[in-house]
C-alpha cells in the first residue's frame, strides 16, 4: 500500500527578507503572487491587514510555494514541537525539519531558456546538462540561500502510473 498522491501542493521556504524574496521569485523570475498572509497572535491572518508574514506563489501545475518569515517560538511552544505530533496544538504544525533544498521540473526543450534567464538576472549557476536530456540539471541559490533545482527528469514518466 502506498499514498495516494498526485505530486506536490506546496513548498514553503523560509525568508529572511520577505520584500527581496518576492522581488526575486515574482518579479525577476515572474511566478504569479496568489496570497499573501501577516501573523499575529499566534494566528494567520488573511484580511490583508498587517505586515505580509507569508506570501504564496502559483509556479505551475498544483503547486504553490510559500515564503515565509521566521517564527520565533515561545519556550513551551519548542516544548509541545519536540513531543509526539498528534500532541501539537494548532498553528505549530505547519513549521518544522531543516530544508536542503527542493527541484522544479522543467521541460526538457525548455532548459537552455531558463539558463538563459537566470544568467541575464546574473544568478549564479551550477548546470549538470548530461547526455541525457531527460536528466539535465541545475542548482542556483536564492535571495534568502535557499537551494533549487531545475530538472528534466519528469518524475510521472518514471515512476507515474
Amino acid at each position: 500500500m502506498k499514498l495516494q498522491v498526485e505530486g506536490v501542493s506546496e513548498l514553503v521556504l523560509e525568508v529572511q527578507s520577505m520584500e527581496r524574496a518576492v522581488h526575486f521569485w515574482s518579479d525577476q523570475l515572474g511566478f504569479p503572487i496568489v496570497d499573501q498572509w501577516s501573523y499575529a497572535n499566534g494566528q494567520f491572518d488573511t484580511s490583508g491587514v498587517g505586515t505580509i508574514w507569508a506570501t504564496w506563489l502559483y509556479i505551475g501545475g498544483n503547486t504553490r510555494l510559500g515564503l515565509w518569515l521566521p517564527r520565533h517560538f515561545s519556550e513551551e511552544q519548542l516544548h509541545i514541537k519536540d513531543s509526539p505530533i498528534s500532541q501539537w496544538k494548532k498553528g505549530l504544525y505547519d513549521e518544522g525539519g531543516l530544508h536542503v533544498h527542493f527541484a522544479l521540473y522543467v521541460k526538457p526543450e525548455s532548459f537552455e531558456d531558463n539558463i538563459a534567464t537566470l544568467k541575464a538576472l546574473n544568478v549564479d549557476l551550477l548546470i549538470f546538462s548530461q547526455d541525457d536530456p531527460e536528466a539535465s540539471n541545475l542548482y542556483f541559490k536564492d535571495t534568502e540561500g535557499n537551494i533549487v533545482e531545475l530538472y528534466t527528469k519528469n518524475m510521472n514518466k518514471f515512476y507515474g502510473s
